[in-house]
């Protein structure tokens, strides 16, 4: 064994040493890439659903409104209805009991 071939192994040896050495830093460096990517679409991924709820719950507060206005005009248009219309309110209301007499009589 010569000493040519003993330090020409040295010299692979070295240079698979820091080629490996190389692909850690690499790998390294990925690794806080990816980190860092992965935390940037976290934090949008965050920003879009806060984003939504902020309009859902703004159209669901929307429709409440609605519904109650709309449940609220209903109410005072059968009142006013019931007021004017007192005998045809009482004789529909006799007749849906009777109805639901008879139904519930059937079983």
């Amino acid at each position: 064994m010569s000493l040519f071939n003993r330090d020409e192994r040295k010299a692979r040896t070295e240079r698979i040493r820091d080629d490996i050495h190389d692909i850690g830093e690499q790998g390294e460096a990925l690794g806080r890439d990816l980190r860092d990517d992965a935390e940037d679409a976290i934090e949008s991924a965050r920003l879009k659903s806060e984003e939504q709820y902020a309009r859902m719950a703004a159209e669901a507060r929307r429709r409440n409104r609605q519904a109650r206005s709309s449940a609220s005009r209903s109410m005072t248009e059968c009142d006013r209805y019931v007021r004017e219309k007192s005998w045809s309110a009482i004789g529909a209301a006799t007749l849906a009991g009777a109805v639901v007499g008879l139904l519930l009589g059937r079983r």
